[in-house]
């Protein structure tokens, strides 16, 4: 879980840094920097697999299924304007792993640890890495020189050279970027056959695979059933597929009351993007961190309570993070108090460069006017951006 961020010369930011909750959401008018917040978070999944810097930031020149795409704008937009390279300095709770298996002797870690990572990424002449260091375990931390052209995490010789401690902080930090997980939830993707066996893709790719295999269980089958009764008008009472046993494909078919039959490929888009990141979000590993863009898309405000229900149960009870932006009031609206605090604002302001990003409970006074006026109004009237 990323537990806090700092952003040097990264895009629209300029200096900031925050803290990050298990549920955070990011608000803010278009074009204030929150894209930019995910997009540092993606640059750090990216650099946790075995590609150079200039492949994370412009994407993999070789063409296959899962190429790396690079980030929004790539490497001559990652940095802000008049700069030649940026820092990404983040703080995360992590799981040890088991990579690197060691000797029984060797003193375990703990469970779960807390490693502080410290990036700076060069744009020119070359990119690179400027410096990187792993961090805040008993006193351990793994430093690489600059120059290199991939982070740590992806240069397997330097792993091997580590002594255990260091390596175990290196790969359980890298463990955990890997389960970064952007939802882009796409319902035209969403409505061909899909398979038990695979997985539910980022776009919602194999809906109705994923649905089947969860449906085998009774539990799980009417707990979906209760979430899309309450969602759905007319309502939803049962889950049925059609499937080509010779071709190991199927097709969910969605039962409403009265007792019409509806498949995904005639599902409104709205229950397919619900249902989407419901289902994304039950099968997303523990200690997942999924983005979501605009969270609220595709839904009516009527339904809006549904879905943040949700975000605060799942992130509890599966213990993965969720950070999604959003533009509407109602969801802030059904926060609870915790998570309404912990909601990240971004704005740019007057006078000042760059991003401005705050927690909301960090706000003068904020506590005092959501009181007296609701966050609402606060939202509407752009309360929260002059507030910076």
């Amino acid at each position: 879980m990323l537990k806090r961020i700092r952003l040097k010369d990264f895009k629209s930011f300029v200096d900031e840094e925050v803290e990050v909750a298990p549920l955070t959401l990011l608000v803010g008018a278009n074009a204030s920097g929150k894209s930019n917040f995910l997009d540092a978070i993606r640059f750090l999944k990216g650099i946790s697999f075995d590609l150079t810097l200039s492949e994370v930031l412009n994407g993999e020149t070789r063409s296959r299924p899962d190429a790396w795409p690079g980030l929004r704008g790539r490497a001559e937009e990652a940095v802000r304007l008049g700069t030649e390279a940026f820092t990404v300095d983040t703080t995360w709770l992590a799981t040890e792993s088991s990579d690197y298996p060691e000797p029984s002797f060797m003193q375990p870690l703990p469970d779960q640890i807390e490693i502080r990572h410290f990036i700076t990424s060069l744009i020119s002449p070359i990119i690179g890495v400027g410096k990187e260091i792993f961090g805040e375990l008993d006193g351990q931390s793994a430093t690489s020189r600059a120059g290199k052209l991939r982070s740590m995490m992806a240069d397997h010789d330097l792993l091997l050279s580590l002594n255990s401690l260091k390596r175990s902080l290196v790969v359980a930090l890298r463990e955990a970027l890997r389960k970064i997980q952007l939802l882009r939830i796409d319902p035209s993707t969403m409505r061909g056959y899909g398979r038990r066996d695979e997985l539910l893709g980022e776009d919602g790719k194999n809906i109705s695979g994923v649905l089947a295999r969860f449906c085998d269980f009774a539990e799980e089958k009417q707990s979906f059933i209760a979430w899309l009764t309450q969602f759905c008008a007319p309502e939803i009472e049962g889950i049925d597929f059609l499937e080509v046993k010779e071709l190991g494909d199927v097709m969910a078919m969605f039962v409403e009351k009265g007792g019409q039959r509806i498949s995904a490929r005639s599902i409104s888009d709205g229950t397919l993007h619900f249902l989407g990141t419901l289902l994304a979000l039950r099968t997303a590993e523990p200690g997942a961190v999924i983005l979501i863009e605009e969270i609220e898309a595709g839904l009516h405000p009527t339904r809006i309570r549904l879905l943040v229900e949700y975000l605060k149960a799942v992130t509890r009870e599966r213990q993965i993070q969720v950070i999604a932006t959003t533009h509407s009031p109602v969801v802030l609206q059904w926060l609870s108090d915790e998570s309404l605090r912990s909601t990240i604002v971004f704005g740019r302001v007057p006078d000042h460069e760059g991003t401005i990003m705050r927690r909301l409970g960090d706000l003068p006074h904020f506590n005092e006017v959501v009181e007296r006026t609701g966050i609402e109004e606060m939202f509407t009237t752009g309360w929260l951006e002059m507030a910076l």
